[in-house]
């Protein structure tokens, strides 16, 4: 089963969050501790996963559920401001961010429990 680009939201990883795959959609680069602080500046990508989806949208509306062999996940959707957490919870430097990516990847924000 294809896993969901977080930016994007297309079924183009092989394996779930935080494989550092990049994405052949939107570039993306797959890292966990960005999806687990959205709005995080650093990590594997230039600018935060919130930045990310912006643009993404963008270039991909959310009405388009095709590109090329690559199909939107059926339940993806971008973040909410409630999606995000605080932003003091995030890490601040470089010794943070690698005690986060030392931890096992969060679920996809949009698939967790209510």
């Amino acid at each position: 089963m294809p896993y969901p680009c977080p930016a994007c939201g297309f079924e183009v990883f092989d394996e779930p969050a935080g494989s550092y795959e990049n994405c052949p959609v939107c570039g993306w680069e797959d890292d966990a501790v960005q999806l687990r602080y959205p709005h995080l500046q650093y990590g594997s990508n230039e600018g935060s996963l919130w930045q990310w989806q912006e643009a993404a949208q963008k270039r991909y509306p959310l009405e388009q559920q095709e590109i090329e062999e690559f199909r939107r996940c059926a339940d993806w959707r971008p973040l909410t401001a409630a999606d995000c957490g605080s932003i003091d919870d995030q890490p601040t430097t470089g010794a943070e961010y690698l005690d986060a990516a030392a931890k096992d990847a969060p679920p996809y924000y949009w698939r967790a429990k209510e």
